[in-house]
């Protein structure tokens, strides 16, 4: 499995590394904003799995997956959002409302996560690629 992990949080993705290379075999890939994340997606669209922080400044990930679902190497790509906000918040609702309009969206993780809930979510988003 191939994974691009887009946060700009070091520590939210040093995290995420050492969760996923635990239990699952996979390659791993980081950028740490959304604007580095589209420069690797334009790259090389072979990612199995994005998983993508929603809050980033400059490029955020509702523009991240704007920018996917209109480009057809990228929209077929799973995404597993991870965010800060408490998932039951109005605010994260409304947010989601606006992400799944995108398509590529396929699970959402409330930070901060366990491993068994991660890898769950990891392999949801990918079945439903």
């Amino acid at each position: 499995m191939k994974i691009l992990i887009i946060d700009n949080d070091t520590n939210t993705v040093t995290t995420l590394q050492a969760l996923i290379s635990s239990r699952e075999p996979a390659e791993i890939e980081v950028a740490y904003g959304g604007k580095e994340g589209l420069e690797k997606m334009a790259a090389d669209s072979g990612y199995d799995l994005i998983i993508l922080d929603i809050m980033m400044p400059v490029v955020s990930g509702l523009d991240v997956c704007k920018a996917m679902s209109q480009d057809e190497k990228l929209k077929g790509i799973p995404v597993l959002l991870v965010s800060a906000l408490p998932i039951a918040s109005k605010e994260l609702r409304e947010m989601l409302e606006q992400f799944n309009a995108t398509g590529v969206v396929k699970g959402i993780l409330e930070k901060p996560f366990e491993l068994d809930s991660l890898m769950a979510e990891i392999q949801k988003a990918a079945a439903r690629s």
